[in-house]
């Protein structure tokens, strides 16, 4: 089958770019689909999906769009909708196969606007003047591509030809590039960690492996909990390992690593089996220690590495930790077990370590057994989280949830 890469963006502004990326590509022997977003001009060629079309799925009409105001504030966010809704249907139709789009700030905006909503594996690349600062904004917890353009899109030149050309190999050899369906085929379970909890993370997934599931591994540092939740969302995800809950704290508490609200709350809703483990709740982390808040300053503390800082957590905040698990986890659909390592919820939190105190993690415990729904059980553990028996019961239980299910 011929593969074909859509080409988004504004075909006004960037037509001479858009049309050199598209004879790059076809140069290949891929096809193309031309998606025009552009808001001021005419297109500079007549592209295959127009921007009256991407209005008309959004819901709206273009040329009123443009009497109400012909900004690209106004218009480019129904473009963008448009696009998402006209470009995941080809994807389900399998129709398209890529992704390529170039821009500044507004066209970035727009093109990785619709590139989060497309699926992960799917491939995408953007050439943008923004990929050499901050991207978290534009890349969000989709595998986004991004290229610096060096110098600004505005005509082809020396620069802009190479790295255009560059940009159009990418995304065609992205394209062409078969995925093993042999490992995809297996029931996927994900599992959080946390550098501090990553020996037992390791043993859990040779558990896994071992009994034919495959794993996927989410670093918990607030994207990487949102990202699996977005993949439990695709319906990609068969059972839940949260070994490192550590994201929920941090979100209470202002940290580095904080998820969103909806964290924990995505495979309660779905019905997918989890088993739950207090991993690396006693931290809340931010970056060198002139940064961490005045309130925090009195309490202890370990130098993760050179940019991070972690601060252990109180018995108060412990207390509220417990109360908005339960909260999000009572709702389950699911069948959830809950794992505690009475030795130490993370290597920083065993005894000889800087955040060693059993009593605050007691009252944990004890608030979350008496929040809980009745049914969930709790089991405790005289072992800690790293203890290479305690991740092969917890592996072996999820495992026979998940069996249970299916």
């Amino acid at each position: 089958m011929d593969k074909k890469i859509v080409i988004l963006g504004c075909m006004d502004t960037k037509g001479e770019e858009y049309s050199y990326i598209k004879r790059h590509i076809e140069k290949t022997g891929l096809k193309t689909l031309m998606i025009d977003t552009g808001v001021i001009n005419p297109p500079a060629f007549t592209p295959d999906i127009t921007r009256h079309r991407l209005a008309e799925t959004a819901g709206e009409n273009f040329d009123d769009l443009v009497e109400e105001g012909p900004t690209r504030e106004r218009i480019a966010p129904v473009l963008a909708e448009g696009a998402k809704r006209v470009i995941k249907k080809l994807i389900e139709q399998n129709d398209i196969h890529g992704i390529i789009s170039c821009g500044g700030t507004q066209g970035s905006t727009l093109a990785a606007t619709v590139m989060r909503e497309l699926p992960v594996g799917f491939p995408k690349v953007l050439v943008s003047t923004m990929a050499s600062g901050d991207t978290s904004n534009l890349v969000g917890i989709k595998d986004v591509t991004m290229m610096f353009s060096v110098s600004d899109i505005m005509g082809l030149n020396m620069v802009s030809r190479q790295i255009l050309s560059n940009a159009a190999g990418a995304i065609c050899g992205m394209a062409q590039m078969e995925g093993e369906e042999a490992e995809t085929a297996r029931p996927l379970i994900a599992i959080t960690t946390v550098g501090i909890t990553t020996p037992g993370a390791m043993k859990a997934r040779e558990v896994f492996e071992s009994a034919g599931f495959d794993t996927v591994v989410f670093h918990a540092v607030g994207t990487g909990g949102r990202a699996m939740e977005s993949l439990m969302k695709e319906g990609k995800i068969n059972g839940v390992l949260d070994l490192a809950t550590i994201e929920v704290i941090q979100e209470m508490l202002g940290g580095y690593l904080a998820a969103t609200p909806e964290r924990m709350t995505v495979a309660t809703g779905l019905a997918i089996p989890q088993v739950i483990c207090p991993g690396g709740i006693t931290c809340n982390t931010y970056g060198p220690p002139e940064s961490i808040p005045e309130k925090f300053r009195d309490r202890k503390m370990v130098r993760h590495s050179s940019l991070y800082t972690n601060v252990r957590t109180n018995e108060d905040e412990m207390i509220k930790l417990a109360r908005v698990q339960a909260q999000r986890i009572n709702p389950a659909r699911g069948p959830v077990e809950w794992f505690i390592p009475m030795r130490g919820f993370c290597s920083y939190s065993v005894k000889g370590g800087p955040f060693y105190d059993p009593d605050t993690d007691r009252v944990y415990v004890e608030t979350l057994k008496k929040e809980l729904r009745g049914d969930i059980p709790v089991f405790l553990r005289d072992l800690d989280i790293n203890d290479p028996g305690f991740a092969v019961e917890i592996a072996e239980h999820l495992v026979a949830m998940i069996r249970n299910k299916r």
